[in-house]
């Protein structure tokens, strides 16, 4: 199994067509259909059914599809590092953030490290809490900030930043937009809308249903934007994490705050990284980022 057969694979499938596929590729529509019966046979599974000018995916087309997309990223990711170290380029930091956080903070720190350490590159990549868990895992990352869902390890430094406040960002038309605060159980019936890829569409339900009692019915959404877009179309509500205490409402949804026992449910966000990684290029980004949330 090549890595460019996979490639041509994804390109298949995202743009849902061979001809757009082979364009993507920079080569013809029949080399991509030989690449993928190739794979297919490499394999000894059938990946795509095909019917006329259309196709759809089988259960390992799927799984396949799913998986190696990442795979592909970290090859690529790879032969680039490996470049630069053997030409000698600059060290790397390898960097990753949870999709839930979207403020400056961080961005503000990459600059100021930038300037402070010019000989330091850093890695940027994003992802869900559990999917930046396995890279830090796996020493893919050196460092993570991510909110805390796990018992503090002494397996790795736990450099808490910010809590989050949980607020339920509903559309100001719907029934109950006029409500002072939520509780977890009052969502109950409502469609929630939850920020997660496919893979890790499982396990966040899974968080928000069983570790915090958060609605018992749920739509995905990959990106805030598109969570955002569902609440203004009425889909359902979004929970939204705030740590700056702006209550700002956007243009047709209101914030409520989510409370529990009276008190407004939190979430705690860290800096992760392994004490046997420990060194003073961590420890210099994690100072700068948390002198920016003070």
């Amino acid at each position: 199994m090549l890595f460019k057969q996979l490639e041509y694979f994804q390109a298949v499938v995202r743009t849902g067509s061979f001809t757009e596929a082979a364009e993507e590729c920079y080569i013809s529509q029949s080399a991509v259909s030989q690449q993928i019966k190739a794979l297919e046979n490499d394999l000894g599974v059938k990946l795509l059914i095909r019917e006329n000018r259309k196709f759809h995916l089988t259960k390992a087309g799927e799984y396949l599809y799913q998986k190696s997309g990442q795979l592909l990223e970290d090859a690529r990711r790879i032969k680039n590092e490996t470049i630069q170290i053997g030409c000698g380029n600059q060290d790397i930091l390898k960097l990753g953030y949870v999709k839930s956080y979207s403020g400056r903070e961080l961005l503000d720190t990459v600059l100021e490290y930038n300037e402070v350490f010019p000989d330091i590159q850093v890695h940027i990549q994003n992802g869900n809490h559990e999917a930046l868990y396995q890279l830090l895992n796996s020493n893919q990352l050196d460092l993570v900030l991510n909110d805390q869902r796990r018992a503090f390890s002494d397996q790795y430094v736990n450099f808490k930043l910010f809590e989050a406040n949980y607020y339920v960002l509903i559309h100001e038309k719907h029934p109950m937009s006029h409500r002072e605060f939520f509780e977890p159980q009052m969502l109950n019936g409502i469609p929630v809308i939850l920020v997660a890829s496919k893979e890790q569409q499982e396990i966040e339900q899974d968080y928000y249903q069983n570790a915090l009692g958060i609605g018992d019915e749920y739509i995905f959404a990959e990106s805030t934007e598109e969570a955002r877009l569902l609440v203004a179309g009425s889909r359902g509500v979004m929970i939204e994490e705030d740590y700056l205490h702006n209550r700002k409402n956007i243009d047709f949804a209101r914030k409520i705050p989510l409370m529990r026992y009276g008190i407004q449910m939190t979430k705690p966000y860290c800096l992760f990284w392994k004490v046997a990684n420990d060194d003073e290029r961590i420890q210099r980004f994690a100072q700068i980022l948390e002198k920016k949330f003070k």
